[in-house]
């Protein structure tokens, strides 16, 4: 098999502009923080950058400190390069883009599709064209044109990555007209698609139904009937393929093989589809059918008779109601007290119990008057008593004693978090904390003061001390 790979007439060097889109090899990439640049660009910020090299460039160096480098452009869409596939760079803004320094780098985008093919778009450089007695050759230039050879022992000597190790077996799936298909690496894949009777190459989900019912197909590996046919196209199949799921409409899949029918081992209740009549369409989208359930009917109860108002009835229920906020200043209403209910904050208002001559309001001697028992008037709460303020242990974090005081002044409820305060060994973090930290300073927010002990910790251990 031997795949063939253009070559055209543009020699340019790749230089271009600010604003140009260059075509560049990739030499190494970040896939993990134990890479040796990792932590300098950034560490798990740093996934995903690739060092590069100009494509025409042969025998390029492997050192990246060398190299420039390259962000991925996308964010939503992971499917980075491997060593030695072609690359498109192009500049664009970074956070740092108020930084005249920094205020523009360069991102990449996916690889460029050079064999048509998912599994590796790789395209070594031209020392992997030469044959010797230790070097097997796998691509030869042949009138101008990149040829991929796979004969023999398939050995590949282009280096992919660290584990990467090319598959020649892995078939690309074969698309429909209108199907979204989106293939990894390793034979997995989704299939965005429908019944298509009329196409020439047949699939079993289109032998029922009607060209266009959708279907979804998710695919993990599929069977390898002959090696070294990666550039054949496949379909899947649900008999040989690894595992898949099958999300269909109006399909029928009449060459599907269960693997048990002893339904009862898992202890579970099942129905099974009959299809006796093979030529005859069975829709198995039509489910069971939805049952009605009637609401009962409240009991019948005869209409009460209604009396028709007198002017006396309408001017005291107006009197009844009248809005306590339209007389707030008025000597029968004191102010509006803020009352809690549940999870609604509302004010009310209580009526002002009158004295007698000679005794100060509120005397204890006064008996207080029974309240009208009248469940139309709206019942008046009253506020939850004051106290505080009350200070006790909440927590211990990083050997610190976490103290929280709270308190409630006129019906309002009020905390905050401090480090307790104690002599700590001198030298200590702990003491070193305390100090930064400030003595009984306070934050009303517990994750907040945490923070601001890790980054106190942080300090020492970057060598920070008290100032004598």
């Amino acid at each position: 098999m031997a795949a063939i790979l253009g070559k055209g007439t543009n020699n340019s060097n790749n230089t271009g502009d600010s604003n140009s889109v260059l075509s560049v090899r990739v030499i190494d990439i970040i896939l993990n923080i134990s890479h040796p640049r990792a932590e300098e660009f950034g560490g798990y910020d740093s996934i995903g950058t690739i060092f590069y090299g100009d494509v025409y460039e042969q025998n390029q160096t492997s050192t990246t400190r060398l190299i420039p480098h390259a962000r991925p452009y996308f964010s939503f869409i992971k499917q980075y390069p491997l060593k030695n596939e072609i690359v498109q760079i192009l500049n664009a803004p970074t956070k740092d883009f108020y930084d005249e320094k920094d205020s523009n780098h360069k991102y990449y985008l996916p690889n460029v599709n050079i064999w048509n093919h998912q599994h590796n778009n790789a395209l070594p450089n031209s020392s992997y064209f030469i044959e010797d007695e230790t070097t097997p050759q796998n691509y030869k230039l042949v009138a101008g044109q990149t040829v991929r050879i796979a004969e023999g022992d398939n050995s590949v000597e282009v280096p992919l990555g660290e584990y990467f190790n090319e598959n020649l077996s892995i078939q690309p799936l074969l698309p429909f007209e209108g199907d979204t298909i989106v293939e990894g690496r390793f034979g997995n894949s989704i299939r965005l698609g429908a019944t298509a009777k009329e196409a020439p190459d047949k699939t079993a989900y289109s032998t029922k139904g009607e060209t266009g019912d959708p279907i979804t197909i998710i695919r993990n590996g599929a069977l390898v009937e002959e090696k070294d046919n990666g550039w054949e196209h496949t379909i899947e199949n649900i008999n040989s393929d690894h595992s898949t799921i099958y999300l269909t409409s109006n399909q029928v899949l009449p060459n599907m093989e269960i693997v048990s029918l002893h339904w009862q081992s898992w202890m579970a209740k099942h129905d099974e589809l009959q299809v006796d009549q093979k030529d005859i369409f069975d829709n198995i989208t039509e489910g069971f059918e939805v049952e009605t359930i009637e609401p009962e009917k409240p009991e019948e109860t005869a209409d009460q008779e209604l009396e028709e108002a007198t002017e006396e009835d309408i001017a005291a229920q107006e009197e009844k109601n009248e809005d306590p906020e339209d007389c707030i200043d008025c000597d029968q209403h004191e102010g509006p007290l803020l009352v809690v209910d549940g999870d609604e904050v509302k004010y009310s208002y209580e009526i002002e119990e009158p004295t007698v001559e000679g005794t100060p309001p509120g005397d204890n001697n006064t008996p207080p008057a029974d309240p009208p028992n009248n469940s139309n008037e709206p019942t008046v709460q009253t506020m939850p008593p004051d106290y505080g303020p009350e200070t006790f242990e909440k927590e211990i974090y990083k050997e610190f004693r976490i103290m929280e005081t709270n308190s409630r002044f006129d019906g309002i409820f009020m905390w905050r978090y401090e480090i307790e305060e104690k002599d700590y060994p001198a030298g200590s973090v702990q003491e070193y904390v305390q100090y930064e930290n400030g003595r009984g300073s306070s934050d009303t927010n517990l994750d907040s003061l945490k923070e601001t002990i890790d980054e106190y910790i942080e300090e020492y251990d970057d060598g920070y001390r008290i100032d004598n």
